[in-house]
């Protein structure tokens, strides 16, 4: 009892709540150093203030891509052509799925801890959202495989299980792991996290090489154990910067809802990614499958240094998101600048060494150097893209993004349907290539425009 009568107790203020009509977060939560983030980035020494704040985020990629190339440097030698060839038309059936069934949680971890109160709540959240999900698809997936003899015929159906399992759950809850540690710019935790997960995966594969019996069935039961604990272990570092564990349960559906423009539109960034595989595969390219799979996952691996630069801007886009259009389209030219100086010396590299793969592997690989030199362009092509299409993202400007990806995506499959049956990974690969830059083109446009019809809004 207070002279002025009785005590009120006192109430905490729930957390803002972030979905898509509550964005851009009212001025309070706009994070007032978002000035200083404008003028560390483009004012003087923004290069290299950049490139200070990216050292981890670096390390961590370079270390990704020494263990990348292990692991498919050995496994495509111990499988081959054709299992691996089968693996990968199995795998890019869950790049092209998980990420619609993720339904945006990484987008969304990132988009709502930069502004929240209790990051570890977020993450729960987003975690709770993927597992139901993914878990849901690739169940759902293993069905589709049992009642359809004919799709992937010469893979078993408890194989296809646990490569959907390892690629889909698992893998986004890893995923999930080192986003939240970028979301709240903590590049030094995302770093150990995908140095620790990295390590295991090499782990798995040390064990899978000295056991033998090399083949996709095998693989497929260590790929699932790795990924388990890789994600395991993630959780465990990420819980124990935290304090706690996320807090997990059954989200309302209005989260699926919210987060369902997110995931569709980078599930058809997987369409364009990653459906000719299993197009070759149908039309029975069993060897040219596993041979531009692989020839593309060398080229993949020259977007590591591009993810770094990327991982360590995140952040940032979505604070200029706040600010509108025009913001996040100066960042995604800023971020574009950048981007050219960490992939034009990869695709030079790539068309230099292109000759020497076959050195790596046996002579049935020789036909991925010219995989190689097809798709060399693609680092730079990505490094516009992707920069201007987080720019699109960050301001609230995903329907455009989703538009341009869908028919990028739609145009893609549809010349991978005409053209594979005649001219086998040639088709995918100039399909490819014609629908990245064209794609490029639409979000740099579309940057653009919204830059300056709306320059201070985020829809």
């Amino acid at each position: 009892m207070s002279g002025n009568g009785p005590r009120r107790p006192s109430r905490v203020p729930e957390p803002p709540r972030l979905f898509d009509a509550d964005w851009p977060p009212p001025p309070s939560h706009r994070a007032a150093e978002t000035q200083t983030f404008v003028v560390e980035e483009y004012g003087t020494g923004g290069v290299r203030a950049l490139f200070r704040r990216v050292g981890w985020a670096a390390f961590g990629e370079v270390i990704n891509l020494v263990g990348t190339a292990l692991l498919f440097i050995v496994l495509a030698d111990q499988l081959g052509t054709v299992d691996w060839g089968s693996l990968q038309a199995v795998v890019s059936v869950a790049i092209i799925v998980g990420p619609l069934v993720t339904f945006g949680a990484n987008w969304q971890l990132i988009r709502r801890v930069v502004v929240s109160d209790d990051p570890a709540r977020e993450v729960g959240r987003a975690v709770s959202v993927a597992t139901i999900g993914t878990g849901g698809a690739a169940a759902a997936m293993v069905l589709v495989a049992v009642a359809v003899p004919g799709l992937f015929a010469d893979v078993s159906r408890l194989t296809i299980a646990l490569i959907l399992v390892a690629r889909m759950p698992a893998y986004w809850l890893v995923e999930l792991a080192a986003t939240a540690a970028v979301s709240r710019g903590d590049l030094r935790l995302s770093t150990i996290i995908r140095i620790l997960v990295v390590g295991i995966r090499l782990w798995g594969l040390m064990f899978f090489v000295a056991v033998g019996g090399a083949t996709i069935d095998t693989w497929a039961w260590y790929f699932v154990a790795t990924e388990l604990v890789a994600a395991a272990a993630a959780h465990g570092l990420l819980a124990r910067s935290d304090g706690r564990w996320p807090r997990l349960g059954v989200p309302p559906a209005r989260e699926f809802s919210t987060g369902f423009p997110y995931g569709l539109g980078n599930t058809t960034e997987g369409v364009l990614a990653a459906s000719d595989r299993p197009v070759l595969k149908q039309y029975g390219f069993d060897a040219a499958t596993g041979i531009y799979a692989a020839g593309y996952r060398v080229v993949s691996l020259g977007f590591i240094p591009l993810m770094a630069l990327l991982r360590a801007q995140d952040r940032r886009f979505f604070r200029q998101g706040a600010s509108g259009s025009a913001a996040t389209h100066r960042a995604g030219l800023a971020m574009s600048r950048h981007g050219l100086v960490a992939t034009v010396p990869v695709t030079i590299g790539l068309c230099l060494l292109a000759p020497y793969f076959d050195l790596l592997l046996s002579e049935e690989w020789s036909e991925a150097e010219s995989v190689i030199r097809v798709l060399a362009l693609l680092p730079v092509v990505k490094g516009v893209q992707f920069s201007f299409g987080n720019a699109l993202t960050a301001a609230g400007n995903q329907g455009a993004r989703l538009w341009l990806t869908g028919a990028a995506a739609a145009a893609n499959f549809v010349g991978n349907l005409i053209f594979i049956p005649r001219y086998s990974w040639k088709a995918a690969a100039g399909t490819t290539l014609v629908a990245e830059v064209g794609l490029t083109i639409g979000f740099v446009v579309a940057s653009a425009t919204y830059a300056r019809t709306r320059p201070g809004q985020s829809r």
